[in-house]
């Protein structure tokens, strides 16, 4: 069960110390007011909290056996959160991952987890993503009686931020705007659905990488700092539109370019000294402009993970100041586009207004292949 959420910084002294375990604690976010209009759900690792409920339901109904064999596919904070679990529930982790950066390849070897890396999608449709899936499933023929959580298509993904949302639309009451990043389509999907349950018109604004294909495939046009960046640094984007992806819940969608992510979680670290990584600061800036362009209107936004692991990156000089001619470009506004097809390097935003994805792409997901 994860704890109520209250909002932070609420009377000294008048907190009741609660007796909770560390899953409950890993699991629980902190609702902070971030401007008069703006609040954040805050997570040190949002994915611990589908990890626990999959695993646990999974462990309820037998699918998995105790001290099972859980396999994935994840180079990011979903093998993170499943590592923490399986090493909380005493169960065994197998892992197809990518590119992993130093301190969290650490961490989950040291958790006990199996890793085996494929490093390159380039000439594979469906890119790294599909790549990665194909090798998960060689290993399932090969490895009965293993559980694979599967965090894309399962729809226990997106129930498993219930009780998270209906938490925070007990302490906000009514929210007018959704603001979050989308990777596996797992948060965005489970808040809105709860939410707009105490606000029918809720808007739910996606937020995507410029090369990535979750709400069709856009020019391919990138800085190149967008393209290092996208596979190994950021928790959103996709070379694969994902099932969980409820694309019909979805008001308008911004593709972000990583300068602004980085400038904005800067912004927040010298405001607040709060430590975030590039997806937040993606999901935060959109939030921002959202509240300055619908003034008196409730904003409210997810913050997936902390910045940790990102100390050797973007809070790292030795990383930003080769990179500082492209780090100090500045978006005031997006470009409305006309398609999610004419997205390119710059900040881009369209109303996808609440449709599905053949409404508006006029065909079924299309996959990207990553090069030659």
């Amino acid at each position: 069960m994860t704890p109520p959420i209250e909002i932070a910084n609420s009377t000294p002294g008048t907190e009741r110390m609660d007796v909770s375990s560390a899953l409950d604690k890993l699991c629980a976010p902190a609702l902070l007011q971030m401007r008069p209009d703006i609040y954040a759900l805050q997570f040190d690792l949002m994915k611990i909290v589908p990890a626990r409920h999959i695993l646990q339901r999974a462990l309820e109904s037998g699918a998995l056996a105790p001290g099972g064999l859980v396999v994935e596919s994840s180079s990011g904070t979903f093998a993170l959160g499943l590592a923490i679990v399986c090493a909380n529930l005493g169960l065994r982790l197998s892992l197809v991952t990518g590119q992993l950066e130093e301190s969290l390849e650490w961490r989950l070897r040291h958790l006990g987890a199996g890793i085996e890396k494929i490093f390159s999608g380039k000439g594979y449709m469906g890119g790294i993503q599909q790549k990665r899936l194909d090798r998960l499933s060689e290993v399932m023929a090969t490895t009965p009686g293993t559980f694979w959580p599967r965090q894309y298509d399962n729809p226990e993904h997106p129930a498993a931020y219930a009780e998270v949302a209906a938490g925070v639309a007990q302490a906000l009451g009514s929210v007018d705007f959704l603001v979050a990043s989308v990777g596996s389509g797992g948060s965005i999907s489970g808040f809105a659905r709860v939410l707009r349950k105490t606000n029918p018109h809720l808007k739910v604004i996606a937020v995507d990488h410029n090369l990535s294909v979750l709400f069709g495939p856009t020019s391919g046009d990138a800085t190149p700092l967008c393209r290092e960046c996208y596979e190994p640094l950021l928790g959103m984007g996709s070379d694969i539109v994902i099932p969980n992806v409820d694309h019909a819940l979805c008001d308008e969608v911004h593709w972000v370019p990583v300068a602004q992510m980085i400038r904005t979680i800067h912004q927040i670290h010298r405001e607040s000294g709060l430590l975030l990584g590039p997806t937040s600061g993606a999901a935060y800036s959109i939030a921002e402009w959202i509240a300055k362009t619908n003034p008196g209107k409730r904003v409210l936004t997810i913050l997936p993970d902390n910045g940790l692991r990102y100390m050797k990156a973007v809070y790292n000089s030795e990383w930003l100041t080769p990179r500082a001619d492209e780090l100090s470009r500045t978006w005031t506004e997006p470009v409305l586009v006309n398609s999610p097809t004419e997205v390119g390097a710059d900040w881009a935003w369209f109303p996808w207004a609440r449709r599905t994805y053949p409404e508006v792409l006029g065909h079924g997901p299309v996959s990207r292949s990553t090069g030659p």
